[in-house]
């Protein structure tokens, strides 16, 4: 009677711990040593101390079951919760399982293996540094950005859990840039975005680059952290005119000169050339033609860059002009093949806000 009483005990606990709910369940840190005692299903299920045979089905390589005891061991492969195909994809906060089956063989009785399933909840340590995803960040900001604009840092990742994991940001400036550049952390369902703050306003003709130091700490104890570089180009905006160093510039040119031949040559932008009436100059813009010298795009309404300014000659642009006569009249046609006289014409570079512009008088 004593004995079918046993064998009854026996066959509740093994069902029980066999269930779908999990009820067998432990806990343990990630990352323990060898041989690191997880827990023991006879004593803990209340199984016999002797008579039966332990084997573990499922759990390997990360677990050992003692063949006598039932007690459950870590092994040479170290449980990393980081690793665990169940636990890669797992949301930030979510519990980590590794699921054990062990085969439990009554020797007394003779009877077929019965099955005990259970869970190991692995519980996260700060075993990992949070990471930039490069050494040197680079950031582009405008010139013309206003105080107060806000530009997104790449994020630092950290595989531990949440509270382990990335828990602040922090930047550090030199002197140049102290005046200029902030952080901002900003909160998104639980994580932490990192912003630069523009403080102060920024020229590309000064300086068009800064050095910054952006550093990531976890929530761990103790802590742990990493930095990066962050280089925050200063991109250029059309906030300067072309300018010349001289308001005006002098040159001459003989009325037989041929087409293409050289009037001026200057480091120059744009200059306006005019071989006809001054003031029909001024109001009719089809008059005019343009020498540009090759500046970047964003400040010269040229199509065409280059690495920047460049020396060129100006040029006559048409194949024939118009000599004028002392009072300012418009004399005969003259065509440089003909031979005609050679009268020389002066032609003075007049600049105003925004363009110059060559006047071309003939001196008889």
């Amino acid at each position: 009677m004593e004995l079918n009483l046993r064998v009854v005990l026996f066959w509740v606990v093994v069902l029980h711990g066999g269930s779908v709910d999990g009820s067998i369940l432990y806990r343990v840190q990630e990352e323990q040593p060898p041989n690191t005692l997880i827990g023991s299903l006879a004593a803990d299920q209340g199984l016999p101390d002797s008579g039966h045979l332990y084997k573990l089905e499922v759990g390997a390589p990360y677990l050992r079951v003692d063949g006598k005891t039932g007690d459950i061991f870590t092994t040479e492969i170290p449980i990393d919760r980081e690793t665990l195909r169940d636990c890669r994809s797992l949301a930030k906060g979510k519990p980590c399982y590794l699921e054990f089956e062990v085969s439990v063989t009554d020797l007394i009785q003779n009877q077929s293996p019965r099955l005990i399933e259970g869970r190991i909840e692995v519980q996260d340590i700060n075993d990992n540094t949070p990471q930039f995803p490069s050494s040197v960040l680079a950031i582009s900001v405008p010139e013309n950005t206003i105080m107060g604009a806000l530009f997104s840092i790449p994020l630092a990742t950290d595989r531990d859990s949440e509270r382990n994991g990335v828990a602040d940001y922090a930047l550090t400036a030199g002197p140049d840039a102290a005046t200029l550049f902030g952080l901002q952390v900003a909160e998104d369902r639980g994580g932490k975005l990192p912003q630069l703050i523009v403080l102060g306003n920024l020229d590309r003709e000064l300086k068009d680059s800064y050095d910054l130091t952006i550093k990531a700490v976890d929530g761990g104890n103790p802590q742990r952290y990493s930095s990066a570089l962050l280089r925050v180009v200063v991109t250029d905006a059309n906030d300067n005119a072309p300018k010349f160093e001289k308001t005006s510039y002098d040159a001459e040119v003989l009325e037989n000169s041929p087409v293409g031949h050289s009037v001026l040559q200057h480091p120059h932008r744009r200059v306006t050339f005019s071989t006809a009436n001054p003031v029909q100059d001024l109001q009719d813009a089809s008059q005019h033609s343009y020498y540009d010298s090759g500046l970047e795009e964003s400040e010269t309404p040229s199509s065409k860059s280059s690495s920047g300014p460049r020396i060129g000659p100006l040029t006559l642009p048409e194949d024939h002009y118009e000599r004028t006569t002392p009072d300012g009249s418009i004399g005969e046609t003259e065509h440089p093949e003909n031979g005609s006289v050679l009268n020389v014409m002066v032609c003075r570079v007049l600049c105003f806000s925004n363009f110059c512009t060559i006047l071309c008088f003939s001196v008889l």
